[in-house]
């Protein structure tokens, strides 16, 4: 059996019992267990003991080579024949195309190699080692002259070095000393100024003595103008309110009207409903919206159970519709698609039949669809009254307002009173602090001058400060000067005693460059020098795979000839092994056939001969005709006394005991009744051979014939 999962790939389990013991389990053991036990393979089986409705029409053919293919297939040689053939010309193929790549990477290496070439990149190799000696030596004697050229650079570097600190370290000093005389004269100029500064210091002490009454006065005002600004911030604040509270009882009036206007619109609306809803007075107010979902509710399952029935209808209509089609197409004297009888009389019933149900489901499926129709109306109107539903619950959510807007309002008209009050007094407050604008930005402007002043005078006295500190610095500059010149002249001596020479740094860097050219130059013969030696010993290691390479392909090559040569040859004697088979079985099926139909015609016809094309003569007397020479009824017992030899030939050849069962399906076409009686009594000369002989037929006359019956009839 199988096993279906959703969304997997289909299980299958087989088990397989045997003489009450099961002997198998699983698709695979099953299968080799039943192969075991009847000797053959599911196809030989099948051409053992079935014989298919045209099996006994291809025996009498007479097209040329259609019998021979049929016995072929059904012997299984022509798998044998065909199935070899293209495996070994596959094989023949694929081992053709490695043939050619082979000759073809062969030819290529063959090509390229030269073996006078090999001898001389042994010698150049050879050469360019003995060079490579050379110009080693020479890279060690410029590299020994370079070291003693080297030092003595060195020791010039460091007395060039000595030198230039030394012309550095004057030109450091002679910049410092001209630093101090620059500085030296810059505060000489600005000690000048210090007694003018002085007096200006003086005179500015007189106006700010008089900053702290200044500054007092200021402070009573700042504290008079902050009490007045916290009051004209307090009135802005309560007129912001007033026009707020001022707002809000306006608004809270106008939703007391829209309310007052809403209860009027509310009566009318649900008055409306009830009408087109046709809901009565028992149904309060408050429920109305949940009346109408219920209706609409029980008229969209109404409205389910008609559509279902529709596409029941139409659905019954298109089945009822397909099987009309069939037996108009059948016609009177066509088959019953149910009953596989003739139709014959009972056409004009069965087509009344059809006719009175499609009238039955038409006026059915009409009378629905009315229905529906109604239904729907009934569901529209609901629909139509949902805006003033919705009208009605909000509505009525508003209406729970107006009491406390009510309250609100009175609420918001004593905020206001309370507002005005506050405002007047406050006014009230302002005219007693005295305050004046005018008096307190001249007292500012007062102290903001004479802080000027003090900013100035306190400046002064640092500049008075500073410059009887610069007649000190004046006093330090000129020592310092005095030590720089000395200092100086310490490291002029120093300069003209020097033994440096810049001459001899350009000959000495002059001769180092050159050795330098000198080892770069033998460097890159040294290096173009590996490379030729590296070139040419790769040569030489590719000609020495490419030997290697040529010998293998040969090898190779030798090899794959002989494979294809010896694939030849099985192909050729397969194809006469063929022949010989189907000799063999000629032979054996000649006897078989010989010996049945003697027991089929009693011994009227004893002997059948079958040539290469397996075609048929019958020795008549005392020569071989062909079938078409025989009357049909005589050729349907050739056929049968064929088919059965081929089921012996094949039980036979698999060691299976011959006393096995025999089905012959729909063999009689459209034989008369005399061909017909001709080969059951064919047959009946068999029942000694094969006590199980099964015919598949459609025919009811020959029922009575058979000691057993099984009717197969349609649901």
């Amino acid at each position: 059996h199988r096993t279906f999962k959703k969304g997997k790939t289909i299980q299958h389990d087989a088990t397989f019992h045997k003489e009450g013991k099961l002997r198998a389990t699983g698709v695979s053991q099953v299968e080799a267990e039943v192969r075991r036990t009847l000797g053959m393979g599911p196809v030989d089986f099948r051409n053992t003991i079935y014989a298919a409705q045209k099996d006994l029409l291809t025996l009498l053919e007479n097209t040329p080579g259609r019998r021979k293919e049929w016995f072929l297939r059904a012997l299984g040689i022509d798998y044998v024949k065909t199935e070899s053939d293209r495996l070994l010309r596959e094989h023949i193929d694929a081992k053709d195309r490695d043939l050619r790549l082979h000759e073809g990477e062969l030819k290529g290496l063959i090509d390229r190699y030269d073996p006078e070439e090999l001898s001389k990149l042994q010698k150049l190799v050879e050469q360019l080692s003995i060079e490579r000696k050379d110009l080693e030596d020479r890279m060690v004697s410029h590299t020994e002259r370079r070291k003693e050229v080297a030092a003595e650079l060195h020791r010039f570097q460091e007395k060039k070095t000595e030198y230039t600190r030394l012309v550095e370290r004057h030109a450091s000093l002679s910049g410092d000393k001209k630093d101090l005389v620059r500085q030296r004269e810059r505060l000489f100029d600005q000690v000048k100024s210090l007694p003018g500064l002085e007096k200006e210091c003086q005179d500015l002490e007189k106006e700010v003595s008089a900053l702290d009454a200044k500054k007092q006065n200021l402070e009573g005002l700042r504290n008079k103008k902050s009490e007045y600004e916290r009051l004209k911030s307090e009135i802005r604040f309560t007129e912001k309110q007033w026009k707020e509270l001022d707002t809000r009882v306006g608004k809270t009036r106008a939703n007391i009207e829209i309310i007052d206007k809403d209860a009027e619109r509310l009566a009318s609306l649900r008055k409306g409903v009830r009408e087109l809803l046709r809901i009565g007075p028992q149904i309060p107010d408050t429920d109305l919206e949940q009346a109408a979902q219920s209706m609409e509710a029980n008229l969209l399952h109404t409205i389910g159970t008609l559509s279902a029935r529709l596409e029941h209808l139409v659905e019954e209509r298109k089945n009822l519709a397909a099987d009309w089609k069939i037996i108009e197409e059948a016609g009177p004297h066509g088959i019953c698609p149910l009953c596989r009888q003739t139709l014959g009389a009972h056409y004009g019933q069965i087509e009344g039949e059809f006719s009175s149900r499609f009238d039955r489901i038409e006026k059915e499926a009409l009378e629905t669809c009315e229905q529906k129709d109604r239904v729907t109306v009934e569901k529209d109107r609901i629909d139509q009254q949902k805006p003033a539903l919705r009208e009605i619950r909000g509505i009525s959510e508003r209406l729970k307002n107006r009491l406390q807007l009510e309250q609100d309002l009175q609420e918001l008209l004593a905020a206001l009173r309370r507002n005005e009050e506050e405002r007047k007094s406050l006014a009230d407050r302002i005219v007693e602090s005295g305050y004046d604008e005018t008096a307190f930005l001249q007292a500012e402007r007062d102290v903001r001058d004479l802080e000027r002043v003090q900013v100035r005078c306190i400046e002064l006295g640092k500049q008075i400060a500073h410059g009887k500190a610069q007649m000190s610095q004046l006093e330090a500059l000129g020592t310092r000067i005095q030590d720089k010149e000395g200092e100086i002249a310490h490291i002029t001596a120093a300069i003209e005693n020097s033994d440096f020479n810049p001459e001899l740094g350009t000959r000495l860097e002059g001769t180092l460059e050159g050795i330098d050219s000198g080892i770069r130059a033998a460097g890159a013969e040294i290096a173009a020098n590996s490379e030729r030696v590296k070139g040419a010993r790769e040569k030489i290691e590719r000609y020495k795979k490419d030997e290697e390479a040529i010998e293998e392909l040969k090898s190779r090559k030798a090899g794959l000839e002989e494979e294809i040569g010896l694939l030849r040859l099985t192909r050729s004697m397969i194809g006469e092994y063929v022949l010989y088979l189907m000799q063999v079985v000629r032979s054996r099926i000649e006897g078989e056939v010989s010996h049945i139909i003697s027991e089929i015609t009693g011994g009227r016809y004893e002997q059948v001969l079958l040539d290469e094309d397996f075609n048929l003569l019958v020795r008549d007397i005392d020569d071989d005709f062909p079938i078409n020479r025989f009357s049909g009824g005589e050729q349907d017992d050739i056929a049968v006394a064929l088919r059965i030899a081929l089921s012996r030939y094949l039980a036979e050849l698999h060691h299976v005991h011959e006393s096995t069962l025999l089905i012959f399906d729909e063999i009689f076409g459209s034989q008369d009744e005399e061909r017909r009686t001709n080969l059951l009594s064919a047959l009946r000369t068999q029942e000694s051979r094969f006590p199980q002989i099964i015919l598949i037929s459609h025919i009811p006359d020959i029922q009575g014939e058979f000691s057993n019956t099984l009717m197969v009839e349609m649901a």
